[in-house]
């Protein structure tokens, strides 16, 4: 399974690439992304949040596909997120991967934490984990800062495991283990493209990082505002989450020489509604 390298320049040609298929069919992958993000809504709710993000690789895996078959004209339905527990042989992989990917992560957050949140008052714990925003005020910033940087490292990390293993796995029918080492090595021999694309994503993401700021800030306030701007964040997060994963998915295609059909151009736009 050989992959191709690439100069930083090509990480251009990718980013210009996802807008077109995102172009192709967008109210529709914005459809399924916007049922992408709330399942994710659910990662902070106990155990529940611990299936949730077990589940993480084969829900990137169905999302992933829907980009694919918009890159090859089609018209993906709202099932196709749930396409990878359709196949119950890359269903075990992923979810291994997704429980390797899930504890390497809790130790991240374990270690850079290194006990602060059970120094905290177990009832202000709960009133988070219901949403009060005033028991948030009264957590000590060093503790909220730890917790950003450490969940920020831990997101990091996942994301560097899984970017190129899902696809290897799901379009490849790679084993775990070298998915996990062939997505790396090649991450490694294609690191200025693909930091390109790090920089290109994270200067369109700097507008909705304000908006989430604002909307924060909003909702600690109270006022009309919040509604207005949590309408925002919930167009450009989906948004921004598809712009992620295509750009994936066409380094991808491109790195690991995943052909697509050749007559790729997406049909009109008529009946997207109908996802």
């Amino acid at each position: 399974m050989k992959f191709s390298t690439f100069p930083g320049a090509r990480g251009l040609a990718w980013f210009g690439s996802a807008w077109t298929i995102l172009k192709a069919q967008a109210i529709r992958l914005l459809l399924i992304s916007l049922f992408f993000q709330f399942f994710l809504s659910f990662a902070q709710a106990g155990i529940l949040g611990l299936v949730v993000l077990l589940c993480m690789p084969v829900l990137s895996a169905g999302l992933l596909h829907s980009l694919h078959m918009a890159a090859l004209g089609q018209k993906p339905m709202l099932a196709m997120l749930f396409v990878g527990f359709s196949n119950g042989k890359s269903l075990s992989k992923l979810l291994l991967l997704g429980a390797i990917v899930m504890v390497i992560g809790l130790m991240v957050v374990t270690i850079a934490m290194s006990g602060q949140v059970m120094s905290l008052d177990p009832e202000l714990l709960s009133r988070i984990e219901q949403g009060d925003m005033d028991a948030i005020q009264a957590i000590d910033p060093h503790v909220i800062r730890n917790a950003m940087i450490s969940m920020l490292i831990g997101a990091a990390i996942s994301g560097t495991l899984t970017y190129f293993a899902v696809p290897l796995i799901w379009f490849k029918d790679a084993p775990v283990g070298q998915a996990l080492l062939l997505g790396l090595t090649a991450m490694a021999k294609n690191w200025r493209p693909l930091l390109l694309i790090a920089l290109l994503l994270a200067a369109v993401a700097i507008p909705i990082g304000l908006l989430f700021g604002i909307f924060f800030l909003a909702a600690v306030k109270g006022g009309a505002a919040a509604s207005a701007v949590a309408f925002l964040i919930l167009l450009f997060g989906p948004l921004f989450q598809l712009l992620v994963y295509s750009t994936q998915y066409v380094a991808f295609r491109d790195i690991f020489r995943f052909e697509v059909a050749a007559d790729n151009r997406p049909d009109n736009n008529d009946g997207q509604l109908v996802a």
